[in-house]
């Protein structure tokens, strides 16, 4: 594999950490109802919108996506979903936890100094959620945007990320242990406002109550796989 490319051009830098859109890959809580090809199909949906929200961004950073999988080279598939503008990191490690620590370590020692990673189940996160990141940034600190079901959206560290991530990150109380472990580690802790991250039937049709009624959204291409399809009338179906 290739040296990426982790060179700063600025002192900030944005990660979306994302997996390749595939069938039994992702999204899998939504399946049923969804079908695996159903649920990858929404998934490419999100990463087509966070990318073109994110080159659009007016905040001076370095974009990265660091992708999760075997693949030693970003995968086409993914490639293709976010488009242009983007550096490419590979997530290493067994677990979650492990992948991020890599990132952020990464990412410093090539000597970035604010650094966000968010995630892909929020495709309508609000940028200014991001900008609220970085300018938290700077002495010390661990920015964490709390989700609704006890994890978090985004992640932004000054410092190292060591002994800040709990091993097991799949619960309803990895946001009250990081903050408990990042206070340990004597960083300011720093909550942004909480959000909905897509993960099961409720949360898409939570997000359908609030996103399908935006006029300035209807191009985006999560809106015209929902307006165009009969998922919305089978999200009543889920177990």
């Amino acid at each position: 594999m290739s040296t990426p490319d982790l060179a700063p051009r600025f002192p900030d830098a944005l990660v979306v950490m994302a997996k390749p859109p595939r069938p039994g890959l992702v999204k899998t809580r939504l399946c049923p109802p969804l079908t695996p090809a159903e649920a990858a199909e929404l998934y490419r949906a999100f990463l087509v919108d966070i990318g073109r929200e994110t080159r659009s961004w007016q905040h001076p950073c370095d974009r990265f996506v660091a992708w999760a999988g075997d693949s030693e080279q970003p995968p086409d598939d993914l490639r293709d979903a976010v488009g242009d503008g983007f550096r490419w990191l590979h997530q290493e490690g067994p677990d979650l936890t492990s992948r991020m620590e890599r990132v952020f370590t990464q990412l410093q020692d090539a000597g970035y100094r604010r650094i966000v990673m968010r995630n892909t189940d929020s495709p309508h996160l609000p940028m200014s959620l991001l900008a609220d990141a970085f300018e938290a940034l700077g002495s010390g600190a661990a920015v964490l945007g709390p989700d609704l079901d006890g994890g978090y959206y985004l992640a932004g560290l000054d410092s190292s990320p060591a002994g800040i991530f709990p091993r097991t990150m799949s619960t309803d109380s990895v946001l009250v242990e990081t903050v408990r472990l990042a206070e340990a580690r004597g960083l300011q802790v720093v909550q942004l406002e909480s959000f909905l991250d897509v993960d099961n039937a409720d949360d898409l049709a939570t997000f359908w109550l609030e996103f399908g009624g935006r006029a300035d959204v209807a191009h985006w291409a999560t809106f015209a796989l929902l307006q165009d399809s009969d998922i919305l009338d089978r999200l009543g179906d889920a177990p």
